[in-house]
C-alpha cells in the first residue's frame, strides 16, 4: 500500500474493516494511517453489520462484538446511516451486477465525493470497473489488484 494513494476522506469497504479488526499487516498499517489523521473514514451501518457478521463466523459474537465495538467507539470512523443513500444504492445495483452491500459502499463514496477503498479487486468488478469509477465519479482503490 502506497501513502500517496490513500489521503485525506475514504470510504471503507466491510473487507477493510475486517482487516482493521483482524489487526492483520494491512490492518495495522491502515490503522496507523487514521490514528495519524493521514485518512479519515467513512463507512455505512451496513458495512459495519456486514463486519461484524464475518468475524462472528470466525470468532463468535461475543469476540465479533467486542472487535466492532473497538472501530465504532474509537471515534475515528464516521459511520453514515445506511438508510441516507438508499436511493443512490438502489441505483447502482440496478446499474451493476454487484451485491447490495458493495453498492452501499459506492453510493455512500458518490454522495460524498471521496474514494472508496476495497481489499481486492473482486471479479465481479473486473469488467464493469471503469463504469464504475465514472458512476461513483471518485477513485476506486483495491490492496490488492
Amino acid at each position: 500500500m502506497k501513502r500517496k494513494y490513500i489521503e485525506g476522506d475514504i470510504v471503507l469497504d466491510t473487507s477493510i474493516l475486517i482487516e482493521i479488526a483482524l489487526a492483520t499487516e494491512e490492518g495495522k498499517k491502515l490503522t496507523e494511517l487514521i490514528i495519524d489523521e493521514i485518512l479519515v473514514p467513512y463507512t455505512t451501518s451496513l458495512n459495519i453489520t456486514e463486519a461484524l457478521y464475518v468475524i462472528c463466523r470466525l470468532f463468535g459474537m461475543k469476540e465479533a462484538e467486542k472487535r466492532v465495538n473497538c472501530i465504532i467507539n474509537s471515534g475515528y470512523f464516521n459511520v453514515v446511516n445506511s438508510d441516507s443513500v438508499s436511493k443512490s444504492t438502489a441505483q447502482c445495483k440496478c446499474l451493476f451486477p454487484i451485491s447490495i452491500i458493495d453498492c452501499h459502499t459506492l453510493a455512500l463514496a458518490k454522495e460524498y465525493g471521496i474514494p472508496v477503498l476495497f481489499y481486492k479487486l473482486e471479479k465481479e468488478f473486473e469488467p464493469i470497473i471503469d463504469e464504475l469509477k465514472k458512476w461513483v465519479g471518485s477513485e476506486i482503490l483495491f490492496i490488492i489488484k
